[in-house]
């Protein structure tokens, strides 16, 4: 798996490819420098040369129009390339042939960069790359936690008490204590309606941590959350040896009612990245350093940090003293 990023003064990208083959990984820099001209304040800095290399590959068919639009649908739906709706207009049903032209003669210097974005904006403005119409959501707060991105979560939703847990996949700690604490905690607080639980993701030991909580958020997409992480609970085995590498966490969907072919994609896209990014920035925010962290909140937005593994009583005690 290559890693590609890519710095300003206002953000940070990060794009991860796994290598199905060399072309796709190319067609993912290309990404990467769609999502770099779309920040206005960009583009006064200067380009690097391996992203323009990147264009005129694509301008020479190494890449199909079919991914190439695959791609920049998802960056425009989940708003990492900022369009205006009203600007789509028209519907044109494949790539006029001078938007590559331009890609290539952008890549060896033939016209500048605002002039290759005019091709992007052209595919959005006609219809070639589908804009959702509504990207607003629901913002989900407790107790000042932004849960707008976790997963669904365990219990009723209108328990007083909340218990987030902040976890990496990859931490044993973590595993341990969900497999053995936690069914005690569903017991006494959980199923008895008290408390709802909510786990986030801060992948903090390495590139797999992340990919196999990009997974989990792929398999939520098919309702079987839940069910992959206990598949990768059970299926634990270290750090960085290969068991949440991404063609495993590939493998462990075959074994539940997914479509196969969406999961891959989606773990292949890296369509959840954002979000598993957007929890960990959560984590960080809220002073979260290693895993597992909790916190229980209150019906008064009470705040009480837990650290570490610790047992139910520590979390019954937190509630019982809250009240």
């Amino acid at each position: 798996m290559c890693q590609i990023i890519f710095k300003n003064e206002n953000c940070v990208f990060f794009f991860k490819t796994r290598k199905h083959n060399g072309f796709m990984n190319y067609f993912l820099v290309i990404l990467g420098l769609i999502v770099i001209f779309s920040i206005p304040s960009v583009f006064g800095e200067e380009i690097p040369s391996w992203v323009k290399n990147s264009a005129g590959w694509w301008a020479n068919d190494s890449i199909t129009d079919e991914d190439f639009v695959k791609g920049i649908e998802f960056l425009v739906n989940e708003e990492i390339i900022q369009v205006e709706k009203n600007l789509i207009q028209n519907k044109t049903p494949e790539i006029p042939s001078w938007v590559k032209n331009s890609a290539g003669w952008w890549a060896d210097g033939t016209i500048n960069d605002r002039d290759f974005l005019n091709g992007i904006q052209y595919l959005v403005s006609n219809g070639i790359v589908s804009v959702s119409q509504d990207s607003s959501y629901d913002k989900l707060f407790i107790g000042g936690f932004d849960l707008s991105n976790a997963g669904p979560f365990e219990g009723n939703s209108y328990a007083q008490y909340t218990i987030i847990m902040f976890s990496d996949h990859q931490c044993e700690k973590c595993v341990n204590w969900l497999s053995h604490e936690k069914k005690i905690i569903d017991e006494k607080l959980i199923h008895s309606g008290i408390a709802k639980f909510f786990l986030l993701d801060y992948p903090m030991l390495g590139e797999d941590s992340v990919t196999a909580a990009e997974a989990s958020y792929c398999a939520l997409e098919q309702g079987n959350y839940f069910e992959y992480l206990d598949i990768l609970n059970k299926k634990y085995a270290g750090i960085q040896n290969g068991w949440a590498s991404v063609n495993a966490l590939v493998e462990y969907s075959k074994t539940l009612d997914l479509n196969f072919d969406e999961f891959d994609n989606c773990l292949f896209w890296d369509q959840q990245a954002l979000r598993v990014d957007y929890n960990k920035k959560v984590a960080l925010s809220h002073g979260v350093v290693g895993t597992p962290t909790f916190f229980v909140i209150g019906p008064d937005d009470q705040i009480e940090k837990i650290v570490g593994p610790q047992p139910p009583m520590i979390f019954e005690a937190v509630i019982m003293e809250m009240k």
